[in-house]
């Protein structure tokens, strides 16, 4: 009886984030439901060239496999602003390539010398194979670096839905290693201590401009991605960054970022993630997911992440699933 009461005053009183969210936490949990997400949500295009598992019940907004790179950014703005504090400048970068970048070149090799070889012999495509110009030596030679610069292998894949591409899952990495920059630049002028206000400054901004785009679309029914007008930016080893992709995903980075920043001051309540889980579904189905859903999406997971259940804290611990589950899925399918 006492531990039902005691769950009941969990679940109910406002807690600072600071407070409940503690080493022993469901983040590794909630990234490998959101990698196993994505793999649902490219099993429709792929598979049977249909739209993303729930893009038309949003009415176009967003799907379930864009609300999963959605939750990846804001878990990462938390956890990463975080690492960014903790570590000197050298050391957080050197984490962070470590933690990406030898993945990142198993996987390209993997694709390109395992799985295109045997796509081209099932396309009955082998000859001329090798020595095409976007062949598999060009294709690894063109990613190693994050940003993608080649998607297709020697012409392979020309029925893809996306238009030839091998794995249009990485294509989020150059947008995540940017916000690791911004990170370290931060914290390298003491900006993350000293003047936090930057940081949620930068994320007003951003929603505000955010706002601007969805009030051009009845009902609020923005994408996603709305079109911002805004010129691309062509960046050493990240390549072509689109702003309409930047805009929010930097916000839902921000936000995450934010709530690191403000821990103290964040309370997270029961009643307030079950509105936010209200407002979310909500805004995707009816419109506004721009404006109030991506939002209550980062309370919600805040709130998910601090109150799961202890055993199931223990899942990513040791081992991290997600990134290998998120980038080899799409090749893979």
């Amino acid at each position: 009886m006492p531990s039902k009461y005691v769950l009941q005053a969990d679940f109910l009183t406002a807690r600072p984030l600071s407070e409940v969210l503690g080493r022993e936490n469901g983040f590794g949990l909630l990234r490998l439901l959101l990698a196993i997400s994505v793999i649902l949500a490219h099993a429709n295009p792929l598979g049977m060239g249909t739209s993303d598992l729930g893009a038309d019940w949003s009415h176009g907004q967003t799907g379930l496999g864009a609300v999963a790179v959605a939750g990846f950014f804001v878990l990462s703005g938390l956890l990463i602003t975080r690492s960014g504090m903790r570590l000197s400048t050298a050391r957080f970068l050197w984490s962070r390539a470590i933690r990406i970048l030898p993945g990142l070149w198993a996987c390209l090799l993997l694709t390109a010398f395992v799985l295109a070889p045997a796509v081209a012999r099932h396309e009955h495509l082998l000859d001329g194979f090798w020595s095409h110009p976007q062949g598999p030596w060009e294709y690894v030679r063109a990613n190693w670096s994050i940003g993608v610069n080649q998607w297709s292998i020697s012409g392979l894949l020309a029925h893809n839905p996306h238009a030839g591409s091998f794995n249009g899952s990485i294509w989020s990495l150059a947008y995540e290693a940017l916000c690791y920059v911004v990170v370290a630049a931060l914290a390298a002028t003491g900006l993350l201590h000293r003047a936090r206000w930057v940081v949620l400054g930068t994320v007003a901004v951003l929603y505000g401009y955010t706002v601007h785009l969805a009030l051009d679309y009845p009902q609020l029914r923005a994408p996603g991605y709305a079109p911002t007008g805004l010129p691309d930016w062509r960046l050493p080893l990240l390549g072509i960054i689109n702003m309409d992709m930047l805009i929010p995903l930097g916000l839902l980075f921000g936000l995450g970022a934010v709530a690191e920043l403000y821990k103290t001051h964040i309370r997270m309540n029961g009643i307030a993630a079950l509105v936010a889980f209200g407002i979310l579904v909500g805004a995707v189905r009816f419109g506004g997911y721009l404006v109030i859903g991506i939002p209550a999406l980062a309370y919600l997971l805040l709130w998910i992440a601090a109150f799961t259940p202890r055993p199931l804290t223990r899942i990513g611990t040791k081992v991290d699933l997600s990134y290998g589950v998120y980038i080899y899925a799409f090749p893979i399918q």
